[in-house]
């Protein structure tokens, strides 16, 4: 991102810090937080929902959040895929304890989610863990049923199911003149699937049974996996490479379907 430091220092970042802490002053920052928290308050993150009751990713993530916030945040470790809905997730979940969302967020490893959730449970067996995946992400590791299903594993699965992926077909139609390749998926029935391996299991396609589908698997014990078939999306705010932090792209300002051309390389 273009922005231009006030000191730049060159060094070993370790000793770099160590010479550096030294020298920073603790002062009070309540004008600043309150800004801060304005701001938040003016401009949350949004989305356009879909029409006809149509689910988005935006949507199902926002109501789980809804349905679980209260005491039973205190004891919920949320893990994720990689790709649109693990964005979405950091936007639309706000976690309230240290350690509790698990996600590849440098590297970007695709099929993260499950295996880290299965990880999480093991270390974690009297916590509720969710696992929040794309469909592109869960076709990585979804083998890893077979694990959750042998050490019977109550993990809350919620696959949002677009039949792409979704972040790469954003790039390629941005970046890349819209040549799209190899972003439309042949996705298996993860319902079927997980009962196949003795995973309670169902589908969600519309809002009206949406919050009643989210408390639903809370409410089942064992292991839950849910199919919801939700509308592709982009998620914003987005930046484009090499533009300015006041250049950037916020809710409401582009579609999918608006006819814009981004210069330069697509995020990595």
């Amino acid at each position: 991102r273009v922005v231009q430091p006030t000191y730049a220092v060159e060094g070993d970042c370790a000793p770099a810090l160590d010479a550096l802490v030294n020298l920073v002053e603790t002062r009070p920052r309540a004008a600043w937080l309150d800004q801060c928290s304005s701001w938040k308050a003016a401009h949350p993150f949004a989305y356009t929902p879909a029409p006809g009751g149509v689910l988005k990713t935006q949507q199902v993530i926002e109501r789980m959040y809804q349905v679980t916030k209260g005491p039973m945040q205190d004891k919920l470790v949320v893990s994720t895929g990689v790709g649109n809905h693990q964005m979405m997730a950091a936007q639309f979940y706000r976690w309230s304890q240290p350690r509790s969302i698990v996600t590849s967020g440098s590297l970007g490893t695709m099929g993260f989610g499950l295996p880290a959730a299965i990880g999480a449970q093991f270390s974690r067996p009297d916590s509720t863990v969710v696992l929040i995946d794309g469909d592109s992400s869960f076709n990585m590791t979804l083998n890893d049923l077979g694990t959750v299903a042998e050490h019977k594993l109550p993990i809350k699965m919620f696959i949002l199911n677009d039949g792409r992926q979704q972040m790469v077909h954003v790039w390629q139609k941005l970046f890349f003149d819209g040549r799209l390749v190899a972003t439309d998926n042949y996705n298996p029935d993860f319902a079927a699937l997980a009962r196949s391996y003795g995973i309670e299991a169902w589908k969600c396609d519309n809002e009206s049974d949406l919050t009643a589908c989210v408390e639903k698997m809370f409410a089942t014990p064992g292991p839950v996996l849910v199919d919801f078939a939700v509308h592709p999306d982009i998620c914003l705010p987005m930046v484009a490479p090499g533009k300015a932090l006041d250049d950037m792209f916020l809710p409401g300002d582009v579609t999918l379907d608006d006819d814009i051309k981004m210069e330069g390389m697509a995020p990595s």
